[in-house]
């Protein structure tokens, strides 16, 4: 019934772990593992005396070790299995006695196990290491173990009194397994407990194994024997596993079948085919009023400079034409406008964003810079993050075609850059824009 229960504990343990690891975006570490201690006989109804004349063995183990987290709050799951060298020394010494009877008695057990140990952790955080899957900590630890028998010897040495020959040894290697008296259990649980420090990769730890249950019974004696252990590890992480989040890609908008008869800033192009359908424009301009594209108040059909702010006596041009300019060759350059207090993508915009996605991946040596603004509607602090949104709409758009992150950069600039006159509300239209540069960066 007893081990019923172990078992029982020791699967949902392992169940629970498992869950929280494929739920949790975090880095899972796997290693190596060695130690070594002590390993003797738990208390049982021996007398004092006879109890004092067993000794522990030193033991040796190695293995490999897992570390999962569960948890965001420091908690983990520690999986460990290892082979381990197990057993004790019993020796009894007569100082007298009559010709024949007993003098010395040593039986010794020299046993073989694979351990297996589930356990929940707490780690508090103390440093930083090399990235923040490896972070110094304190740990402590606790959880079931099961340990596996594989295989073992039994030594056997007696002397008499009177015995010249020297003292019989004799050894058995084949240990009869089961649950009877002589033999050993196939299996027997433990409850463990650790503490120690992680520094990096490098892990140290104490470790101490209470019996749950016993492994051995006596077939003289029909005593059961249990076994604690009582240790120093140390374990080195070999690889990680990084769980990644999968990426969203952004759905194109595509107008409604109302839109289609619509002409919502009545200039006689049907919203369908209107990129700016709230504000009256022209044909050339695909509905679209005339652009002033360096917002010096002179549209683009006069402005002779439509890059470079200028004056109405020069056309539109800076009134020193001499001056020497830096080089814009390599520059193209659009305008994405929105819909006030709005940070959403029309058709118009799709198709703007489709041609920068098709020149950057003509061309891998191009970069594309957003510059988000806004009207004057707002406090600044509202404006500036309207203006962010709106970048990040693009950038994510962009994004979506894989093309690489560190060829996309974003600026906000709120209403501090108008190209319109933030007084006169009927060309507020201008100033809710997102400029898009295309260049090749030097």
């Amino acid at each position: 019934m007893r081990n019923c229960i172990y078992k029982q504990l020791f699967i949902t343990i392992a169940i629970a772990a498992l869950q929280n690891f494929t739920s949790l975006h975090a880095q899972s570490k796997f290693g190596i593992y060695t130690g070594a201690g002590k390993v003797s006989l738990h208390k049982f109804p021996y007398s004092p005396e006879d109890f004092d004349r067993y000794t522990g063995t030193t033991s040796f183990w190695a293995g490999i070790t897992s570390d999962i987290p569960v948890s965001k709050n420091g908690i983990h799951f520690f999986g460990n299995a290892a082979f381990t060298r197990k057993g004790f020394k019993y020796a009894l010494v007569n100082e007298t006695g009559g010709i024949g009877s007993l003098k010395d008695s040593a039986y010794t057990q020299k046993l073989n196990y694979t351990d297996v140990s589930l356990q929940i952790a707490k780690k508090f955080v103390f440093g930083s290491g090399e990235n923040e899957g490896f972070r110094n900590s304190f740990f402590v630890a606790t959880g079931p173990a099961i340990s596996l028998f594989v295989s073992g010897t039994e030594n056997m040495e007696t002397d008499y009194f009177g015995n010249t020959g020297g003292a019989s040894v004799t050894s058995k290697r084949n240990l009869a397994v089961g649950n009877g008296a002589g033999t050993y259990k196939r299996m027997y649980a433990s409850w463990t407990f650790a503490a120690g420090f992680e520094f990096n990769k490098l892990k140290v730890w104490a470790s101490a194994g209470i019996p749950l249950n016993y492994y051995y019974q006596d077939a003289k004696k029909s005593i059961q024997h249990k076994l604690k252990t009582l240790g120093i590890n140390a374990g080195y992480t070999l690889f990680t596993n990084v769980k990644k989040e999968k990426s969203v890609k952004q759905v194109p908008y595509v107008p409604a079948a109302a839109d289609s008869v619509k002409d919502s800033d009545g200039d006689g192009i049907l919203d369908v085919n209107d990129k700016c359908p709230g504000h009256a424009g022209t044909e050339k301009y695909h509905g679209c009023p005339i652009p002033d594209s360096d917002g010096d108040g002179i549209n683009d059909d006069s402005d002779k400079c439509p890059q470079e702010t200028g004056i109405a006596a020069n056309n539109g041009c800076p009134p020193v034409l001499d001056t020497i300019k830096a080089s814009t060759a390599d520059t193209t350059r659009f305008i994405i406008y929105f819909e006030p207090a709005k940070s959403i993508l029309r058709s118009e915009g799709y198709a703007t964003l489709s041609e920068v996605v098709k020149l950057m991946k003509e061309n891998p040596k191009l970069v594309v810079l957003f510059k988000g603004h806004t009207d004057y509607a707002g406090t600044q602090e509202a404006n500036f993050k309207r203006s962010l949104e709106r970048v990040n709409v693009c950038a994510s758009y962009i994004e979506s075609f894989y093309i690489e992150k560190k060829r996309i950069f974003a600026a906000s600039y709120g209403n501090t850059q108008p190209i319109a006159d933030l007084n006169d509300p009927l060309v507020q239209w201008k100033n809710r824009r997102v400029e898009v540069l295309v260049y090749e960066k030097k």
